[in-house]
């Protein structure tokens, strides 16, 4: 499959020397990057659904307060 991207020149040329230093074609860098890039974005959305589902606290937010507050709420602990 053929993509036409417009990206800045200092990105171009990032990529060029990398992919160089690399021993990579520019095609196979930016294949590579893509699928990082992609893998990243599927676990954060599988991360994201699995604590909505489990109605956890966002461990993104408010963790702190969140941990203080069940520690308080726990008679047992002191």
């Amino acid at each position: 499959m053929r993509h036409s991207v417009s990206i800045r020149d200092e990105i171009g040329e990032a990529v060029e020397a990398m992919a160089e230093e690399e021993d990579l074609s520019i095609s196979e860098f930016y294949v590579r990057a893509a699928e990082a890039h992609l893998k990243r974005i599927r676990r954060r959305r599988a991360i994201h659904e699995l604590d909505r589902q489990a109605g956890a606290v966002d461990l993104h937010g408010g963790f702190d307060e969140a941990l203080d507050d069940i520690r308080q709420d726990d008679s047992e602990r002191s």
